[in-house]
Order: C-alpha cells, then structure tokens, then sequence
C-alpha cells in the first residue's frame, strides 16, 4: 500500500493500482480491506477510469462517507440524480447548494450511435446532434457538391460516370464523411462532455471542502 502511494504521489496511476491489485484482500481484516477499495477508487479516477473507481468505492460500503468522490463518479457513469443528492450533502449553505443545483443544470446529454446515423441522413443535422455545427456546414457543401455533379453528368447524358462516379464521391463524402464519421464521433464526443462536466463538479466540491467544512 505504501509503493501504491508512492507511485501515485508520481503521478504513475496504472502502476499504483497493479501494486494494489497485488494486495490478497481475504487476508485483510474489513477496515483494511475497505481503505483498498478507497485507494483503488481514488487512483482509478486520477487514472480516467470512472466506472472501475466507482465500482471500488460502492464495494466498500463506504460511499457515503465521500460524498465528493462519489458524486463526481456517479455523474462520471450518468447517473446524474444520484450525484446530484451526493453533491448537496457537501454544501454547509443555501449558496453553495444553489451553486450546485446550477452546475447541475447543466449536464450534459448522452449522444447515442443509433441517434446520430439517423440524422446523418440529413446533413449537417447529424453534425448538430454531436454538438459540431462547423463540421455540419462542411459535410453539407460537400454532399451538395456531390450530388450536384452526379446530377450534372447526368444531365449531360454521361450516365456511366455520372452513377459511377457520382456514387463512389457520395460514398466518400455522405457515407463514409458523414454517417460513418458521426457514428465513430459519439464515444469521443460523450467522453468530452463528461470529463468536462466531472471536472467541473470536482473543482466545485474540493473548493467547497477546502473551505472549512464539516462533511455530513
């Protein structure tokens, strides 16, 4: 446990929980055991891996007792009402509560895959969906492009080139540009959105600790 702490006092998150992984909890006594599963709950979270943490630190049986490090897990897995009851118990006032509620007002939404290749049939509402209207404008002007020369060669009496060639562009630019693309973009977009969100409310309850207050 020591070495653990060493490593993590440099920063080596992963090292820190193998050397814990190494502990043999059934020869610790339960207060031993629960101050593991604290540990491995708060080097996990320093390692980016909330929902590892946030199973840790339920099975410790203690989670109620760190109510800053539970409510920001929590809100790392979505479970937003829940953190938002755990983030309350840390405010000592009717204003820091009301800060929270604030800060909770504003979570963010959970995009799904499913969601967004629907509206990718219709460009750039799919890009919008994600939260990148720019890209949307992009992926709209190059799909009209597009389409626009399929139809032009068309026009022109040219059908070879214009179904073959017109396809393979829209292939690239609609389907692999633009439905594919947002698809891909879903997990790296909600990973931004909460990460962003966490560290927010991590900032907001450490302060609101560091200020002197008695935790519930």
């Amino acid at each position: 446990m020591a070495k653990a702490n060493c490593y993590a006092d440099a920063s080596l998150y992963s090292e820190a929980m193998r050397t814990l992984e190494r502990v043999k909890m059934y020869l610790l006594d339960p207060d031993e055991a629960r101050e593991v599963l604290i540990m491995k709950a708060i080097y996990a979270k320093m390692g980016g891996d909330f929902g590892a943490a946030l199973g840790y630190l339920e099975e410790s049986g203690d989670a109620g007792s760190y109510p800053e490090l539970y409510s920001v897990l929590l809100a790392g897995a979505w479970r937003f009402d829940e953190a938002l009851e755990q983030a309350l118990n840390v405010a000592s006032s009717e204003e820091e509560a009301a800060a929270i509620r604030d800060l909770f007002r504003k979570t963010p939404r959970l995009r799904k895959e499913n969601t967004a290749a629907a509206w990718s049939f219709v460009p750039p509402a799919g890009q919008i969906y994600l939260g990148k209207p720019a890209a949307g404008l992009l992926s709209m002007i190059l799909n009209a492009g597009a389409a626009a020369l399929t139809a032009y060669e068309i026009i022109q009496g040219d059908w070879v080139t214009g179904l073959l060639g017109g396809g393979l562009l829209l292939n690239e630019t609609f389907f692999k540009g633009n439905m594919e693309k947002n698809i891909q973009s879903v997990s790296s977009v909600n990973k931004l959105s909460i990460e962003a969100f966490t560290a927010s409310l991590d900032s907001l309850l450490m302060s609101m600790e560091s200020s002197g207050l008695e935790l519930d």
